[in-house]
């Protein structure tokens, strides 16, 4: 597996991103030629994998269909074999969605494919989903917002405090559609980021935020620099899900490192 080292990598690299295997819109053969094409030195493949706890919880319409993952992985070694030049290399990875009830066996399970790394992600509050669209939060009250978001940061803090993960993706996920002020929870992002310090982990800068109603990177720039106290590694990730977002918003992502003040890359 991949160690993520401070600060983190350069620039040319983005290692969340996701094909039509789950909810992408392109093949995976043309996220990755087109990741090359743009000059990226690595770029990584990590399409959901979720397994829920919870037979309540149905994540069929945007996840892998886990019968499909040797293929998955198939290709992406076919991939790999054609692609890796002295300029390029195709990691392998997947967007694990952290649950409290099998988080171990499921990271367990996926040992014995050849993952560079796994991204620890939550998607779930309880059986609430915090990031499928905005229509689940309209008509919410306060309280109820409140629950959902604390959830939301108990299952992140466990997925932080595991260690399972090469790092952790989005955050600050619940400001996605505008409805949550995230810094009503910032104590909570800072045990998240505790955690990630004690287990040697790492965060992401994640560029999708910028095209959602919450006009921001996640995380916001305040964590950033809580990040940056703890040395913390960053990966600039674009969350791409089309082939023209492979180094989305990259520009912009380094003026917000070094504001945060992370040394220039």
């Amino acid at each position: 597996m991949l160690k993520l080292t401070f600060p983190g990598p350069e620039f040319n690299v983005s290692f969340h991103n996701h094909s039509d295997m789950s909810d992408g819109a392109a093949p995976i053969e043309l996220m990755c030629r087109t990741a090359k094409a743009a000059g990226l030195r690595e770029f990584g493949m990590s399409d959901h994998w979720v397994i829920p706890d919870d037979d309540a919880i149905d994540p069929s319409s945007w996840r892998m269909i886990p019968g499909r993952l040797d293929e998955y992985v198939e290709k992406l070694l076919a991939l790999k074999k054609e692609l890796d030049c002295e300029t390029f290399t195709l990691r392998l990875g997947l967007e694990v969605d952290f649950f409290f009830g099998n988080s171990t066996d499921v990271v367990k399970n996926l040992e014995k494919y050849p993952f560079d790394y796994l991204i620890g992600s939550v998607h779930y509050s309880d059986r609430f989903p915090v990031d499928h669209s905005i229509n689940d939060w309209i008509g919410l009250s306060q309280e109820e917002i409140a629950q959902i978001c604390e959830g939301y940061w108990k299952k992140l803090e466990g997925a932080a405090s595991s260690g399972l993960y090469t790092f952790i993706g989005h955050l600050d996920l619940p400001k996605k559609f505008g409805m949550v002020n995230n810094a009503l929870y910032y104590p909570h992002a800072i045990r998240v980021l505790d955690e990630v310090q004690k287990t040697g982990g790492a965060i992401e800068l994640n560029t999708a935020g910028w095209f959602k109603e919450c006009n921001e990177q996640y995380p916001c720039c305040d964590l950033l620099k809580e990040a940056l106290e703890r040395k913390i590694p960053v990966v600039v990730n674009a969350d791409a899900h089309h082939q023209d977002h492979v180094m989305r918003n990259f520009a912009e992502s380094a003026k917000v490192l070094a504001e945060a003040g992370f040394p220039v890359r």
